[in-house]
């Protein structure tokens, strides 16, 4: 009895194992269903999202969504789920050229010349004019224009007691960092687009000509006081700027990397696909032990100034691409951003200016608080999309390590620069 006793209970422990290996298994198959299904009700509620905030201002949209499991793999337990995605979209601009001609901020700009031509020198007046072209000339050429936006979101929401997500619950957020360690924000505070009144913003656009007006024929320009007959042209072509920003950079993954020799040290900078830069024109050296030099891991303002000098940026001694590895004068004004702010600031070829006031080809420099509590500058980008019609405002960067292209940024953490090259014809 003894001996069968023991068979038995030896064939029953050995069911029992395969059968409770085989509900594992089953349970762990479904448990993998759920995870796939949640992860795409979420992706598909941040389309949605996508498109109903797009539309307001855009037609012809469509919205790609894909897991960024390099970034953060999926989460679920305790009754929620996470999930961070990238998403790539195009779109047309719903404005027409009817729309662009009455923009107010048009307006306000032809309001200042309209009450002050009796002032203005013909001079001034043809200055104004010109001005009045470029905003023109920038806010048509969106018109009808494909337009494609590259972002990074986080999507987290409640999971029910059948194990669907729980839309009431789901919040949106928005990677505002760039392209390094992720920092969220909720997209109901740094997704939004700024919204203005028609009166403000034909004020804006009155105050905006009014001010350059002023900067320009100020006898504190320079020690050659200006005279009031001289023409000013604008050197600084915005649209080939931005054309050259977007041809020689790209949305780039976080898997795309080079490894740098910094201070004798290798330093990986991941978001970097140099096979898009302009490695003729720019080359960067590789050293035998198969590194690069420092300056393609930090190239973002070597980037800016590149597509500045195609838009026509004016060089100097300081600011030239001919000693872009060298500097000039104890500075770096090619390749190091506080220098390059700095010195553009200083020659009035940069000017601060609000978020909603920037187009194409302007500036936005990041800033953060260093280990001793002391706010550095430490990357710049270049608006290569801004829409901005009727007081609806976005704007989209282009920027080097890491590499960025038709990117959302918001106002937050940055100084922000109107880029020009107001030249006079004495």
């Amino acid at each position: 009895m003894n001996t069968k006793f023991r068979m038995f209970l030896t064939v029953f422990i050995v069911l029992v194992c395969i059968f409770s290996t085989l509900k594992i298994v089953h349970t762990s198959g479904q448990e993998g269903v759920k995870q796939d299904l949640i992860v795409t009700e979420l992706s598909n509620v941040l389309k949605e999202w996508y498109y109903g905030v797009r539309s307001t201002s855009f037609k012809n949209i469509t919205v790609n969504v894909s897991q960024a499991n390099d970034i953060q793999p999926v989460k679920i337990g305790d009754g929620k789920a996470e999930a961070v995605f990238y998403v790539k979209a195009t779109m047309i601009p719903k404005a027409t050229l009817e729309e662009a001609s009455q923009s107010p901020f048009l307006k306000g700009m032809q309001r200042y010349l309209n009450e002050n031509k009796t002032k203005l020198t013909p001079a001034q007046i043809k200055t104004v004019e010109l001005a009045i072209k470029e905003k023109y000339d920038a806010l048509k050429d969106m018109v009808s224009k494909l337009h494609e936006e590259n972002g990074t979101f986080k999507v987290v929401c409640g999971i029910t007691s059948e194990g669907t997500i729980d839309k009431n619950s789901v919040k949106i957020f928005y990677d505002v960092s760039v392209k390094g360690e992720a920092r969220w924000e909720d997209t109901n505070n740094s997704f939004v687009s700024s919204t203005f009144t028609y009166d403000v913003e034909e004020k804006r656009g009155y105050t905006e000509i009014k001010g350059l007006i002023e900067k320009l024929y100020s006898s504190n320009v320079s020690a050659n006081p200006i005279s009031p007959n001289s023409v000013y042209q604008n050197l600084y072509n915005r649209t080939n700027a931005k054309n050259y920003a977007d041809l020689y950079t790209s949305e780039a993954l976080q898997s795309k990397t080079i490894t740098c020799w910094i201070n004798n040290t290798p330093v990986v900078s991941q978001y970097t696909d140099m096979s898009y830069w302009n490695n003729s024109q720019y080359p960067l050296t590789k050293y035998s032990n198969g590194y690069y030099e420092q300056l393609a891991c930090n190239n973002c303002a070597d980037f800016v100034s590149q597509a500045m000098y195609y838009g026509g940026m004016a060089i100097d001694n300081y600011w030239n691409p001919s000693i872009r590895k060298t500097g000039f004068g104890g500075k770096w004004c090619w390749t190091f951003v506080p220098d390059l702010t700095d010195y553009m600031v200083s020659r009035g070829d940069w000017s601060s200016c609000s978020y909603n006031s920037l187009d194409i080809g302007d500036v936005a420099v990041f800033w953060r608080y260093n280990q001793y509590g002391q706010i550095e500058r430490y990357h710049v980008a270049m608006d290569d999309y801004s829409y901005g019609y009727y007081g609806i405002y976005y704007n989209y960067f282009a920027a080097h390590t890491n590499d960025v292209k038709n990117h959302y940024y918001d106002s937050s953490s940055k100084y922000l620069y109107k880029v020009s090259c107001w030249r006079f014809t004495p």
